[in-house]
């Protein structure tokens, strides 16, 4: 059965996943997959409607992979798409999706862009910009990292609604952690490893005291997206995972996305690529 990873577990196979091999948790080969169990992606910055000269479309790009996801097994349940969207060349294909969406913000969104996602996506969002849903005995928290047009991420800005509530927000859930077997957290812009100044991480004041929160009260694991190439360590115990883009990625770095199957006891985690 797949365990938790401890630290010098994740940043070694880490290192290996850099390579393109798998992150695993400990799953053996062949075993069946028990009661309780299922499989979600975690998709970063699609960036729908960006075409780069030579290259398939934004829009190309992201069928492409949804086609791939369509091969695995056990396919993904659903899908965390990490910002970065382009919801107008979302929109249009919500037709042909066959896996369920749970979207965040990207810096790229907008103000109208963000309520065009709240209004696709009215059951996750309400009339806030970050939300939380529950699936079986796991709780999944969609946080609101991003604000348009800044690399830096931010917890709180008046461009995220509502503006004062997300922090609170989120002390109150972690407060009740014990009624959840796994706690999976997710956004756009990342938290930076050791909490130094970055320009594509959450701002320094900010990025300390979400390592506070998840220190004190560890979930099971963090995805995000925004810097288009794998960046994966952990806080204390807990495993942040920094999803490639499906669109374009730093260094040569290939696209893809991230599929995260789930067990009573743990993850494991696979990337797979758009083509």
């Amino acid at each position: 059965m797949p365990t938790t990873l401890d630290r010098r577990q994740f940043m070694a196979l880490g290192a290996l996943g850099a390579a393109g091999a798998v992150l695993s948790a400990g799953a053996v080969e062949g075993q069946p997959v028990g009661a309780g169990s299922y499989t979600f992606a975690a998709i970063a910055d699609p960036h729908l409607r960006e075409d780069r000269e030579g290259e398939p479309t934004g829009v190309e790009k992201f069928r492409a992979l949804l086609a791939r996801l369509r091969e695995q097994t056990p396919g993904p349940e659903f899908a965390l798409l990490l910002g970065d969207i382009h919801p107008e060349k979302l929109e249009p294909l919500l037709s042909e999706i066959d896996i369920p969406l749970h979207v965040v913000h990207g810096n790229h969104e907008g103000k109208s862009h963000r309520e065009m996602l709240r209004a696709m996506f009215p059951d996750d969002f309400g009339e806030r910009d970050f939300y939380s849903f529950e699936r079986g005995e796991d709780l999944f928290i969609a946080l609101c990292t991003a604000i348009p047009g800044d690399h830096v991420g931010h917890l709180q800005s008046q461009f995220i609604a509502h503006s004062l509530a997300q922090p609170a927000w989120l002390d109150e859930l972690l407060s009740r952690r014990e009624q959840w077997r796994h706690v999976f957290i997710y956004g756009h812009v990342p938290p930076e490893e050791l909490c130094r100044a970055s320009s594509m991480c959450l701002a320094q004041a900010e990025c300390r005291w979400l390592h506070e929160r998840v220190s004190a009260t560890p979930p099971t694991a963090l995805f995000f997206g925004h810097r288009h190439k794998q960046v994966d360590f952990a806080i204390g115990d807990v495993p942040v995972y920094g999803v490639r883009s499906v669109n374009w990625n730093s260094g040569g770095e290939p696209t893809g996305c991230l599929m995260v199957s789930v067990e009573p006891t743990g993850i494991d985690t696979r990337f797979v690529p758009t083509w």
